[in-house]
C-alpha cells in the first residue's frame, strides 16, 4: 500500500453543504473540478446494492464543460443504477459466497456490504438485496487533491480489505484500487467500470465516438446496436441519434496479452476527448448506451486470489480539448 500513496500530500477541498445535497467533497485544481460523493449508508447519494459506494462521482468540470452528468430525470439513491460518472462494480455475475449461501443467509458484495440472499433462481445485479451489514468505510485524507477509503468485511469464510484512492493531477483523474484476501477461501470475482459518459447533457448520437487501439468488432448485439452503430477500423460511431431503446454489444478484437488497455471517448461539438487507460488486461469489453449516456465497460478478472494475497490496479482519465481547425 505504501507505494500507492508515496510522494503526495493531503489537500482536498470540502464541498459546501446544502439541505437537498448529499455528503461530498470537491477535488480541484486549475484544470479540473470533480465532485466526489462520500459513502454513507443513511445519507449517501448512492445506497444501492450494485455499485461500489466509495468514490461515487458527480459531474466533472473541464474547459468550461460538464462531463459524466446525470442521465436520469429522477434520482432514487437505493436503485441499482441511479448513479453517475465512472461507476464501478465487483461481482456483476456473482458476489463472494452467493452460491454457498442458503436462502436467508448472507454473501459479500465488495464495496457494498453483507447482503441477504432471497429465494431466487440466481443472482442479478439489478435486484434490491437486503443489506444486513453495510461496508464500514474509513476515510484517510492523506493525498494531494484526493481521498483514500478503506473497508474490511468477513462472512462465511470469505473476507476482504479494500482500499480505494481517487485523486486529480493536472488534467487527469486517477482511481487506484487494492484488494487483500483476509478470509479463508480464495477470491474469484469480476470487476468493471460502467463509465456513464456524456458531455453537457448532449444526447447520444453522431456527436460521440469511441476510438480503440485495435480493429474493433462486435458480438452479441442487442437493442438498436446493429441499426445505429457503425464500426470502422478502430472506431465506433453512431449513424443517427439514439432517441429510444438502447444499444448493447460485446467488443471484439482486443488481446489481453497486448497493451489494449484503453480507449478514447470523443465529443465533437465540445472538442473534448477523454483518454481512458486501464492498468489491467481486459477480460471483457462491453458497450452499452441509452439516449442520455454512452458507456464503454472494461472488465478485469480477479482469479483465485489466495488468503493473504494482495491485488492492485488503477484506471486513469486524461481530459484534453482539441484546438479549433483553421
Amino acid at each position: 500500500m505504501r507505494h500507492l500513496v508515496a510522494a503526495v500530500v493531503f489537500a482536498w477541498a470540502a464541498g459546501p453543504s446544502a439541505a437537498d445535497d448529499y455528503p461530498h467533497v470537491y477535488l480541484t485544481n486549475d484544470k479540473l473540478k470533480v465532485k466526489v460523493y462520500l459513502p454513507d449508508a443513511e445519507k449517501g447519494f448512492y445506497r444501492g446494492t450494485r455499485f461500489d459506494h466509495a468514490g461515487v462521482f458527480g459531474e466533472v468540470e473541464f474547459a468550461g464543460h460538464k462531463l459524466f452528468g446525470p442521465w436520469k430525470e429522477k434520482h432514487d439513491p437505493t436503485n441499482h443504477d441511479d448513479i453517475i460518472g465512472p461507476a464501478e462494480e465487483f461481482g456483476m455475475q456473482e458476489p463472494l459466497g452467493y452460491s454457498e449461501a442458503k436462502v436467508g443467509g448472507t454473501f459479500l458484495k465488495i464495496g457494498v456490504g453483507e447482503l441477504e440472499k432471497p429465494k431466487e433462481e440466481k443472482y442479478h445485479f439489478a435486484n434490491r438485496y437486503k443489506v444486513v451489514k453495510p461496508a464500514a468505510w474509513k476515510r484517510v485524507d492523506a493525498i494531494n487533491n484526493g481521498v483514500i477509503w478503506e473497508a474490511e468485511q468477513k462472512a462465511n469464510g470469505f473476507g476482504y480489505r479494500y482500499v480505494k484512492i481517487v485523486f486529480v493531477t493536472g488534467a487527469s483523474l486517477t482511481v487506484v484500487h487494492g484488494v487483500r484476501n483476509t478470509g479463508d477461501k480464495p477470491i474469484t470475482t469480476d470487476f468493471y467500470n460502467h463509465n456513464f459518459f456524456n458531455v453537457d447533457g448532449d444526447g447520444v448520437g453522431p456527436n460521440y465516438s469511441i476510438a480503440f487501439p485495435f480493429e474493433v468488432g462486435a458480438k452479441d448485439q442487442k437493442g438498436k446496436f446493429g441499426d445505429l452503430v457503425e464500426l470502422k477500423g478502430k472506431e465506433l460511431r453512431f449513424k443517427d441519434k439514439l432517441t429510444d431503446g438502447f444499444v448493447m454489444a460485446g467488443m471484439t478484437g482486443f488481446d489481453p496479452k497486448r497493451d489494449d488497455r484503453g480507449f478514447n471517448l470523443r465529443h465533437g461539438p465540445s472538442r473534448i476527448t477523454v483518454g481512458v487507460r486501464t492498468g489491467y488486461p481486459l477480460a471483457k469489453l462491453n458497450v452499452w448506451g441509452v439516449k442520455t449516456t454512452i458507456c464503454p465497460e472494461p472488465f478485469l478478472l480477479i482469479e483465485n486470489l489466495k488468503p493473504g494475497e494482495w491485488r492492485e490496479w488503477m484506471t486513469s482519465y486524461e481530459f484534453t480539448r482539441n484546438p479549433l481547425k483553421k
